[in-house]
């Protein structure tokens, strides 16, 4: 998460300007928590987190027009055992994704920390396009 925030902040700090990095800075862990990840099973952290899935701001109004009795206990109680059989259902599909994606991490740092990792070098002619990054 750090790195696509640094990455994100970085982006709107070399096309805007400087000043204004903390504006932007909801909006890049608002992207983050809203985007479907392949280490959660293909989930956002925020569906994880809230059990459902998120709402874009656009649609927030549509949203609000439903009106929920919230001071009735038996909506209550519905609103929770959705959330429980939701998450009975999902939370042990990612937590094996994450604990895959934990394993894969740990080899590939093991392999590019033991000194067995060797970087391709490659080779470029005379007249060959090149992607230059400054």
């Amino acid at each position: 998460m750090v790195q696509t925030c640094k990455k994100g902040l970085w982006k709107i700090c070399f096309t805007r300007n400087n000043e204004d990095w903390d504006l932007a800075f909801p909006y890049i862990a608002m992207g983050y928590m809203m985007s479907k990840h392949t280490s959660l099973f293909h989930f956002s952290p925020h569906f994880l987190l809230f059990g459902r899935h998120p709402i874009p701001p656009s649609s927030i109004t549509t949203q609000m027009d439903q009106v929920v009795d919230l001071d009735s206990p038996t909506t209550w109680a519905k609103v929770i055992v959705e959330k429980v059989v939701l998450f009975r259902r999902v939370m042990p599909m990612s937590m094996e994704n994450l604990s895959i994606a934990q394993n894969q991490d740990i080899l590939r740092y093991a392999h590019t920390r033991g000194g067995s990792y060797k970087p391709k070098v490659r080779q470029f002619d005379v007249g060959d396009f090149v992607y230059l990054q400054q």
